[in-house]
């Protein structure tokens, strides 16, 4: 399941569109584990906005890593929102 934005998904069943529920609406595809997943990327975002907001670079750093063993893709994108992609390559 791939977000389309950070309330929307993406079945990978049958690629209905809709927000984050634990069935998909038009094949009742079990998603909780996507939508769980969702919810820690999301966690791990702010915590790591916060870490950084409050200059605690360390704690950054390690939410960091985790967003990266999850989806370096991603992990990248976030960097590049915050405008650090160059200070973590």
């Amino acid at each position: 399941m791939i977000p389309t934005n950070r309330t929307k998904c993406r079945c990978p069943s049958c690629g209905a569109e809709q927000v984050w529920q634990d069935e998909c609406r038009r094949c009742r595809t079990d998603l909780r584990e996507l939508r769980l997943l969702n919810e820690s990327i999301q966690s791990l975002e702010r915590k790591l906005t916060e870490a950084l907001e409050v200059g605690n670079y360390r704690l950054a750093l390690r939410y960091a890593q985790k967003l990266e063993q999850i989806d370096p893709v991603l992990l990248k994108g976030i960097l590049q929102q915050l405008g650090l992609s160059r200070d973590f390559q």
